[in-house]
């Protein structure tokens, strides 16, 4: 049923309002009642007689009963022959209209349509995606189905204050419970740790004097950790970061990471130079950075993936892509005193590695900046160039890093250039050399895309396991 006339990559936008939002599962119905095509009539041939499902994911508005957006549509392939589903739904709000004396803004018209004598924007998302390139809608999909981090809501509701603060007190305390016996204080707002001091110096006088010197050290070293914590909190509270799709569990890691495969650390002084010298070097030993990454999924599956973007790290000095914007520059300055790992992750596919054979892929835009702390299960998204929030072109993202990966499995030959190298077994933990390189990666590169077209990609990069049969 899906064709060029009744699909996103045909261009054709049909417009509806939402008439309901079933519960609370992020998504609603487009009423087929009200469904119009761009000259206002009802459309001749539309595929579907039924109200048309919208999800949350393909609107970068929070979805609302009497809501009217403009959309692709496609096949339902969950509810079967005969339904559809809305695809790069955009709100649309009716605009001022322009004094009759007055010119329009250059290009203007090209960003709009006149509804009823008035205005109306057709921009998707975010402005600052109108450049970003076409990807197979039918491989969007496709990411759809295979469910990327459904506990973190699409619609980014703020919280209070109030609620912003209480949160943070209560990741302190589910981190360090153990604070809460040394008078430590979890209000981000109060940094003041004078009681926790004391309370600490007493503690260590009563171990000294029972010869438990050992417990000293470790009680010191879980104190420097709280305190570094909480300045991060600091940070991320002060930077309007506390919000429902900015700090997200790591086990969500994996299905940012397909969005955005091909990653940029901060790194100190020292460490640049061991990471000039990994990309001179035919067969560098994995750093630290990238055995820490790849061991937060001991399995296979997620650690070849990785290492098959970031063999080598790449510093912020190699980076080359979005400008970089003010608010995100001064926020990575901050960061970088905050974090254990600072990164600014990109879908620039060609930019994968020396190992890979020459690629040439036309690269998509809008990076993430994330951040992590060691022994922190959440990581934080600390900026989007856009500033658009976590999901606006995601699904995009996604499904141009598989589409990647079918036109370029050959050319992952290229690691077969060393006989033996060096790389992470993310199930045994530990470096080791393997043959063949190359050939295993194109093999795991068959998996990944089956799990893909199975709808369990992403769980098959956290745990290791084959996809399921459906």
């Amino acid at each position: 049923m899906k064709n060029e006339e009744n699909s996103a990559d045909g261009g054709v936008m049909y417009y509806g309002k939402i008439i309901s939002i079933p519960g609370d599962e992020g998504f609603a119905f487009i009423g087929i009642q009200t469904v119009t095509d761009e000259d206002g009539g009802k459309p001749e041939d539309f595929p579907t007689k039924e109200d048309i499902f919208l999800h949350q994911d393909e609107c970068a508005s929070s979805l609302r009963v009497g809501m009217t957006v403009g959309f692709y549509v496609g096949e339902d392939r969950r509810r079967g022959e005969g339904y559809c589903r809305a695809f790069g739904a955009i709100e649309l709000v009716t605009a001022e209209l322009l004094p009759s004396n007055a010119p329009p803004v250059p290009g203007f018209y090209a960003m709009t349509r006149v509804e009823d004598n008035a205005l109306v924007p057709l921009s998707p998302r975010s402005s600052y995606h109108l450049a970003a390139k076409e990807v197979p809608s039918e491989t969007v999909e496709k990411v759809i189905l295979n469910e990327p981090m459904p506990e973190i809501p699409r619609g980014c509701n703020d919280f209070s204050e109030d609620e912003k603060i209480r949160l943070l007190a209560e990741m302190l305390q589910l981190f360090f419970p153990a604070m809460a016996h040394f008078s430590a204080d979890f209000d981000v707002l109060n940094m003041s740790s004078e009681e926790l001091d004391q309370a600490v110096r007493d503690s260590e006088a009563d171990l000294e004097a029972l010869g438990m010197t050992q417990q000293i050290e470790e009680i010191r070293k879980e104190v420097e950790r709280f305190k570094g914590m909480k300045n991060t909190l600091r940070l991320i509270f002060d930077d309007g970061l506390v919000r429902p799709d900015t700090i997200i569990p790591i086990k969500y890691l994996p299905d940012l990471f397909v969005a955005a495969p091909v990653w940029y650390f901060w790194l100190k002084p020292e460490k640049i130079g061991q990471t000039e010298e990994a990309w001179a070097n035919e067969d560098p030993v994995p750093q630290e950075e990238i055995r820490y990454f790849c061991g937060l999924f001991p399995n296979r599956n997620w650690s070849d993936t990785y290492q098959m973007f970031n063999r080598r790290m790449r510093s912020l000095k190699m980076y080359s892509g979005d400008k970089v914007p003010p608010f995100v520059s001064r926020r990575l300055r901050k960061a970088v005193e905050a974090f254990d790992y600072v990164v600014i992750v990109t879908p620039y596919h060609q930019e994968a590695g020396k190992d890979w054979q020459d690629i040439k892929w036309l690269q998509l835009i809008d990076p993430y900046v994330l951040g992590f702390k060691k022994g922190i299960p959440y990581f934080f998204i600390l900026a989007r160039f856009s500033d658009s929030g976590t999901f606006p072109l995601y699904h995009e993202m996604v499904a141009d890093t598989v589409e990647f990966l079918r036109a370029n499995k050959a050319k992952l030959e290229g690691f077969n250039k060393v006989s033996a190298p060096f790389w992470f077994d993310g199930e045994r933990q530990e470096t080791t050399s393997l043959h063949s390189l190359g050939t295993t990666l194109m093999a795991h590169t068959d998996r990944l895309i089956e799990a893909f077209e199975q709808g369990d990609l992403f769980d098959w990069l956290r745990n290791g396991s084959d996809y399921k049969a459906k």
